[in-house]
């Protein structure tokens, strides 16, 4: 193959991944089933972890287990331990603020807030998939996440009003501290991944409410 003919399949390559990724991270949105939002200041927000599958099919359970032997082996016990501790603060706290907070700067007119039960309406945000990247030095790759996102009525949670998905929303390339690879997977790229996700869906939720 000569160097045009090179040239002209690497950007095809190119083009088609640069597709992919935009066709990964559309939001669908429903102005109609959404205008509600339009009379609403506040927005409850509820995060779930129930169903939540990490780099392929491997479940949470079977992932945590795995980081505990492999950081535990590679370090000690207790690294093994600080970085299971800070997991679970990030998925209990810090992912979920973090979405909220980008949620709110990008939109002038709505504000979410988590685990509120005054607002009329709630945001069930459904974590449904996380890969966390790496960091090889030389090579590095973002973190993603993929998130099921539900409205309902606060009073009444079973009836869903709308329905929608962030899929595959992708992090930053790692810059700054703490983005690399530690005792375990970065936990702080992760939640560049959740911002990201965020502000895609502020885009898309613009459509209604800006």
């Amino acid at each position: 193959m000569n160097y045009l003919n090179k040239s002209l399949a690497l950007l095809f390559i190119s083009s088609l991944l640069l597709s992919t990724t935009s066709t990964a991270q559309r939001i669908d949105i429903d102005k109609k089933a959404l205008s509600f939002l339009t009379s609403e200041k506040i927005i409850n927000t509820q995060f779930y972890y129930n169903n939540l599958e990490i780099d392929g099919e491997i479940t949470e359970a079977f992932f945590l287990e795995k980081m505990q032997t492999k950081i535990t082996s590679h370090s000690n016990e207790a690294e093994a331990k600080q970085w299971l501790d800070s997991y679970y603060e990030h998925k209990s706290t810090i992912w979920g603020n973090s979405f909220i907070s980008e949620l709110n700067e990008r939109l002038n007119d709505l504000t979410f807030v988590e685990n509120d039960n005054t607002p009329k309406y709630t945001m069930k945000v459904s974590v449904a998939w996380m890969y966390f990247g790496y960091d090889a030095g030389i090579i590095d790759q973002p973190a993603k996440v993929t998130l099921h996102v539900d409205f309902v009525e606060t009073s009444n949670p079973e009836v869903i009003l709308f329905s929608t998905q962030i899929k595959r929303a992708m992090g930053t390339y790692n810059k700054t501290k703490g983005d690399g690879e530690g005792k375990g997977p970065s936990l702080n790229r992760m939640r560049k991944a959740f911002m990201f996700g965020a502000y895609k869906f502020a885009q898309a939720l613009k459509r209604v409410v800006d």
